[in-house]
């Protein structure tokens, strides 16, 4: 095809774009309809696009010809992946975050980017939903929040150094982007906790919930202590992924379990696996299928330990799909065969987290959540046990109603973990769609829990795993890093309180590109904490740890 006959597609084109679409909706309608981006530079020129749309703008959308051109102009942009888009979306985000007070224009971003200004607007609500102007909004808001919060400025110099031209404008966009003045808010927020983590929409979140403290204001570090590594299994080529691992000392043995898949989550083949230990975790025997279904059409998940009249029981969750639970399995260990046997499978939707918890009063206690038959569990929850017996009927508490926090905001992967602490139940919550730390409070031993609390540990979206040891302390491990799960923690009090005063660091692999340490269960046994939990190899594949810290050195 010649330039001329280009030329006549590209009028045609023109007319039917201005057939069907509203005139000041064309140029981003070309953007969708020709997946356009300007990553690839070399093919487009961000300023003669520009021109080219400003002057058909300025022609009130009337210039044929032109807008014949701008449609040249965006085919001659080439498809880039979606790794690049969002490194696009990180440089704008970047850019805007490192130049936050700087009193420019976002065209001069543009500018600055070397993109269209035009596209740059487009892509970058396409992408997060809202302008580069809100978003650099929200940014001086964040840092304005951080400022509110953490220190005694006046609000006028808060202003001037989030990017504000005077103290009424701050005012007017604070107030219509968080809901309440600077003041008002300063004053709501005297003891929310910020995490370096946070973002606006955590702050936010955390300065409309209660908050209690965990973390003593002088804990003391115990990463010098010697803490033994033993790799407990390894992926092969045929079950090269592993996750959600779970352990308990039964009759002076370890039992450590967790769900396989050949190389990714919850896709194909997916059994109940497991290994045992006879001299305290150094070695472990050949892996056991313990539960399967060969036909793939049922995947199995997490496997979780508990001990009833001297018999070591261990349940486990069907599934139809990723996640959506079909079923609660329970199964006891024949010391006969040393084989799991099936005594009972319901059709309730529980997605188990944790070991069988003992209550004080006795009961027991299955933290984790739950959702409808065959559905995608978003609501925490709890079932306890009033007979004391594993084997009996267990009844379902929620924590939170519809699995929603304060303002309406879902949870999701609410994995929670509990610590009885002087009487008081604290249910710590995982929370994928905030970076908010979460707990739940029971004051009468899981019938009833408060609204969710913020707190000051800094874990993140990850599983927590926490408990109490024979001695009355606590202990918690969790990730505490924002990225890649590569630093895990163990947290101890030193008595019966719920303050935790001293840390350890299990794992730290920040520099490496394969490091993620994560999902974490523990038991205690022999005055030693043992702590399982899964571990990236390369090539996305993933095996389990065991970390055991000798409890009379913390």
């Amino acid at each position: 095809m010649d330039k001329t006959s280009n030329r006549a597609t590209y009028l045609d084109l023109a007319k039917l774009f201005f057939e069907k679409s509203k005139k000041e909706k064309i140029i981003a309608d070309l953007f969708d309809f020709f997946e356009f981006n300007c990553l690839e530079r070399c093919n487009v020129n961000p300023d003669d696009l520009d021109n080219k749309i400003k002057a058909f703008e300025n022609s009130d959308y009337s210039d044929l010809v032109i807008l014949a051109e701008i449609i040249e102009l965006i085919k001659s942009g080439k498809d880039v992946s979606k790794k690049q888009e969002a490194a696009l979306v990180q440089n704008i985000k970047n850019y805007i975050s490192e130049h936050l007070t700087d009193n420019i224009t976002v065209e001069e971003i543009a500018s600055n980017l070397y993109i269209s200004y035009y596209y740059m607007c487009h892509f970058f609500k396409s992408k997060t939903g809202i302008s580069v102007n809100a978003f650099r909004n929200q940014k001086r808001i964040e840092k304005a929040c951080r400022q509110l919060i953490n220190t005694d400025k006046k609000i006028a110099d808060i202003a001037t150094e989030c990017g504000f031209e005077n103290i009424s404008y701050f005012t007017e966009v604070f107030n219509k982007t968080v809901g309440v003045t600077p003041l008002a808010f300063r004053e709501k927020a005297k003891t929310v906790y910020v995490h370096d983590f946070y973002e606006y929409e955590d702050m936010l979140l955390a300065a409309e919930m209660p908050a209690v403290s965990f973390v003593d204001p002088e804990i003391k570090n115990f990463s010098g202590k010697n803490v033994s590594v033993i790799s407990v299994y390894e992926p092969d080529e045929k079950l090269g992924f592993l996750h959600e691992a779970a352990i308990i000392e039964y009759h002076g043995v370890l039992y450590a379990s967790w769900y396989n898949c050949p190389k990714q989550e919850l896709q194909g083949y997916t059994p109940i696996c497991g290994k045992r230990s006879y001299d305290g975790g150094k070695t472990w025997s050949e892996l056991e299928i313990l539960v399967d279904d060969k036909t793939e059409r049922i995947l199995y998940c997490p496997p979780i330990y508990g001990i009833d009249d001297d018999k070591l029981y261990m349940f486990v969750n069907q599934m139809v799909a990723p996640d959506h639970i079909h079923s609660l399995d329970l199964y006891v260990l024949n010391t006969d065969n040393e084989k799991f046997e099936l005594c009972w499978s319901k059709p309730i939707p529980f997605k188990l987290n944790t070991n069988v918890v003992t209550l004080p009063n006795g009961k027991l206690m299955l933290p984790g959540r739950v959702g409808e038959l065959d559905g995608f569990p978003n609501t925490p929850a709890v079932l306890i046990s009033d007979s004391g017996k594993i084997r009996g009927d267990w009844r379902l508490v929620k924590l939170a109603e519809n699995g929603k926090l304060i303002g309406g905001k879902h949870l999701v992967h609410p994995e929670i973990s509990v610590i009885c602490a002087e009487k008081f139940l604290y249910m710590f919550c995982r929370n994928d769609q905030s970076r908010v730390p979460l707990v739940y409070i029971s004051t009468d031993f899981g019938e009833s829990w408060s609204t969710a609390h913020s707190h000051d540990i800094p874990y993140v979206s990850s599983k927590i795993y926490c408990g109490d040891l024979k001695d009355g302390r606590h202990y918690m491990v969790c990730n505490t890093d924002k990225f890649n799960r590569s630093k895990m923690v163990v947290y101890f009090t030193d008595d019966a309180t719920k303050s935790f005063k001293k840390e350890l660091v299990l794992f730290d692999r920040t520099t490496e590109l394969w490091g993620a340490c994560h999902y974490p269960a523990a038991y205690e046994f022999d005055d030693k904490l043992y702590i399982i939990a899964t571990v990236g190899y390369e090539n996305h594949t993933r095996g389990a740890d065991l970390f055991t810290v000798d409890l009379n050195d913390i």
